[in-house]
């Protein structure tokens, strides 16, 4: 799609550099996250520093993570061929630079006695707008395109793109000739990205930074990209038990704060539960304490009748 754009701008005097590619769209989505978040650090006083660094480590990790996500996956196929191509030339998973990033911050923020909740809740809004961007690549690039559709929303990539060739090669297009229309899933992802951050931004103006926004990030995309998966229409990107491995992906993300979720709430009850004891029994003795009160007025009574005895003309004079 990048040629067609390319050639639209053109037509209409617009410079090339306006056009960003993948990298460079990632690149910018991770500057506009960390000034973000390097403002929600300043005003909390945490440190920018850790905050910065651990941004620079998530995304070298996203980096890393993409590709050996995406590599895995090629493996079967590089075995079948006995060649290294297949994992030479991968493309980047989008849940495995999510998950390696958020693994290298989280090594980075540990390693230096940080917390994770807040930094994760300060980088949600910039993790969603990087997932619009990216995928906004992905659509330039063509790659990660959606079944043919006859909606008026449909999408031909040129002749030469991966979905042109991919349809030559089912007999669905001639030699030549662009795909069919297909769902642009890549722009899909992008709104779910866009969603996602504008949905999280709400909880940022709540001081208490407990990983709510950073866990509504990852549950509207998990949730997006399960259903969006179902539209896909490259065949390259693993398939177990009738789901793909992007669905398993999202099906644990969603347990796992289901879990969290639950877990915290349970906390919150128990807690809950403690403070309303306590105030329903203030004055609650302990067990044995009206027998210890009783045999404490016993001894103050035989204390006073010992001195009596003990000292009778004392007791003789005070009474005249």
């Amino acid at each position: 799609m990048r040629p067609l754009v390319l050639l639209w701008m053109a037509r209409h005097g617009l410079p090339r550099w306006m056009l960003l590619d993948y990298f460079e769209l990632a690149a910018l989505a991770t500057l506009l996250g960390s000034v973000v978040a390097l403002r929600l650090a300043t005003r909390a006083g945490a440190s920018r520093t850790h905050t910065a660094r651990a941004i620079a480590c998530a995304y070298v990790g996203a980096l890393v993570g993409g590709y050996l996500f995406e590599a895995l996956r090629a493996l079967p196929a590089a075995l079948a061929a006995a060649s290294w191509h297949p994992l030479a030339h991968p493309g980047r998973a989008a849940y495995g630079g999510l998950l390696f990033g958020a693994g290298a911050a989280a090594l980075y923020l540990r390693s230096v006695r940080e917390p994770l909740a807040p930094f994760f809740d300060r980088v949600a809004v910039g993790a969603g707008l990087t997932f619009a961007l990216v995928r906004t690549g992905c659509f330039l690039a063509g790659c990660d395109y959606g079944l043919p559709t006859a909606g008026p929303w449909g999408v031909r990539f040129p002749a030469g793109s991966l979905a042109a060739l991919d349809h030559l090669r089912r007999g669905f297009v001639p030699a030549g000739a662009p795909s069919l229309p297909v769902h642009p899933t890549q722009l899909y992802e992008a709104a779910l990205g866009l969603l996602a951050a504008a949905l999280a931004a709400p909880s940022l103006r709540r001081r208490r930074r407990d990983g709510r926004a950073f866990s509504i990030v990852l549950g509207v995309y998990a949730v997006g990209r399960f259903t969006i998966e179902f539209l896909r229409g490259d065949r390259d990107r693993g398939v177990a038990f009738g789901l793909s491995t992007a669905q398993w992906v999202s099906v644990a993300i969603v347990l796992a704060l289901a879990s969290a979720w639950s877990w915290r709430l349970r906390g919150r009850r128990g807690q809950a539960g403690g403070r309303r004891a306590a105030e329903e029994a203030p004055d609650a003795q302990p067990p044995g304490g009206e027998e210890h009160d009783r045999g404490a007025d016993r001894d103050r009574e035989r204390l006073v009748v010992g001195r009596l005895h003990a000292d009778p003309d004392q007791h003789a004079h005070a009474g005249q």
